[in-house]
């Protein structure tokens, strides 16, 4: 897909990218990367074991979709420099957009991006492939127009990188925990509008892979494929094992009621 995303600007383009120290190699481009994009109750955090029951691999959970506001930072900072580059008159003290021109977009970027990997997903020293999953990705979270652009942002900022959509029957997702809370009408909608996103998103791309929920649990099968597709080691036992795991979090209150 092509569209805007986060990327150096003219005024900056002379200027060095950062991100690294006495000529190290940018922590940011020392690995792979697997993003699982989806939406709460969907089966994510199977995936998410499973992904890290391969050898030198390490999928972070949750992160309360930190690196979504880290590309609207980036995006907002493009977008300032896009819509005044030819304006002279910022370097003036008295213009309103004083000092617009000595935004560093580049150094910017790779500072905000080694950062995230460094602090956030913070990689053990064995890990090669690294990542997380993330549930915030339905309009209740992020702006309807900005998901293509951030998954383009995703596959082109971080170096080999892959996407893995979730999807869940939404009935089935809305009588688990929390999600039947509330208004299952207004959710059911909004989850099927986040599923065909994930759908049109992955018809686009050969560097993403839609995984559905009450398939793969049924066929380990489509998990080999996927791990296949993400090029990582894999055995049919440990994928097993990981599939018998009962999660904690999915477990119902024993004084739950329907």
């Amino acid at each position: 897909m092509t569209s805007e995303t986060p990327e150096a600007t003219e005024p900056e383009a002379a200027r060095p990218a950062t991100g690294q120290s006495d000529g190290a190699k940018p922590l940011l481009d020392r690995y792979r990367y697997v993003f699982v994009v989806t939406y709460g109750r969907s089966g994510s955090t199977l995936l998410q074991s499973v992904l890290n029951s391969t050898p030198g691999t390490q999928i972070r959970g949750e992160n309360g979709n930190v690196l979504y506001f880290l590309y609207r930072s980036l995006s907002c900072a493009n977008q300032a420099i896009r819509s005044r580059a030819k304006d002279p008159a910022p370097r003036l003290p008295d213009h309103p957009w004083f000092g617009f021109n000595e935004i560093k977009a580049r150094r910017f970027d790779a500072t905000l991006l080694n950062a995230f990997v460094r602090d956030v997903l913070v990689p053990d020293p064995a890990a090669q492939v690294i990542g997380f999953k993330e549930i915030r990705y339905t309009s209740l979270s992020i702006a309807k127009g900005d998901f293509a652009p951030y998954m383009d942002f995703l596959l082109n900022r971080f170096p080999q990188a892959r996407i893995v959509f979730n999807s869940r029957r939404a009935d089935d997702v809305l009588v688990s925990s929390f999600m039947a809370v509330g208004q299952p009408d207004q959710t059911r909608l909004v989850l099927r509008e986040a599923d065909q996103m994930f759908a049109d998103y992955d018809r686009s791309s050969d560097r993403t892979i839609h995984m559905h929920y009450e398939d793969y649990v049924a066929d380990h099968g489509l998990i080999h494929k996927m791990l296949d597709f993400l090029e990582l080691a894999w055995s049919a036992d440990r994928v097993a094992a990981v599939m018998k795991k009962r999660l904690v979090h999915a477990s119902r209150p024993s004084n739950a009621t329907d």
